[in-house]
């Protein structure tokens, strides 16, 4: 059922915030989450992989060239403007909050397939996600709405916050 499905999207949600408080907690920031790095296994867990582009703390300067890292789709907008002192867990939480409305609406945050789409694109225009599919759950929608929003201040301070919501 729908139900039922919302609810196992919510639990994939909280594990990555999970995975996610717990690197944050050690100063790591992973900057590439989507889909393809989150790998479910047959009991349901799932594994948080690829931290080939991660930022350590204590390592930012080295990853301040000026280049776009990461998957266009899932980069939150501090990240598409190659703004790198704002990378930060709240990263992170934009680019689940970007792949947890994919799994709900099975339609991207951003649309556009070539990169200057996806560069232009703003998650402003993005459509709410029970605009899509009335049977989402208002609660889950607004978390997603807040992982998502332009403004890093909007969206949870830590993955641990987002994690305890989505438990809820």
């Amino acid at each position: 059922s729908s139900r039922d499905w919302f609810r196992r999207v919510a639990t994939i949600g909280k594990q990555v915030a999970d995975a996610l408080d717990y690197a944050h907690g050690v100063a790591i920031v992973h900057r590439d989450i989507k889909p393809s790095n989150l790998l479910l296994d047959e009991t349901g867990k799932v594994w948080v992989a690829d931290f080939g582009l991660a930022q350590v703390d204590s390592e930012a300067e080295l990853t301040m060239t000026g280049e776009l890292i990461g998957t266009l789709r899932y980069m939150s907008p501090e990240q598409l403007h190659g703004d790198i002192r704002e990378v930060d867990s709240r990263t992170d939480a934009f680019s689940l909050g970007a792949t947890l409305y994919e799994l709900l609406t099975l339609q991207p945050v951003r649309s556009g397939s070539s990169r200057a789409a996806l560069m232009a694109s703003k998650v402003e225009d993005a459509a709410a996600p029970r605009s899509i599919n009335p049977a989402i759950p208002v609660d889950l929608e607004t978390i997603v709405l807040r992982t998502i929003a332009p403004e890093a201040d909007r969206r949870y301070r830590t993955a641990g916050e987002l994690a305890e919501d989505l438990q809820r």
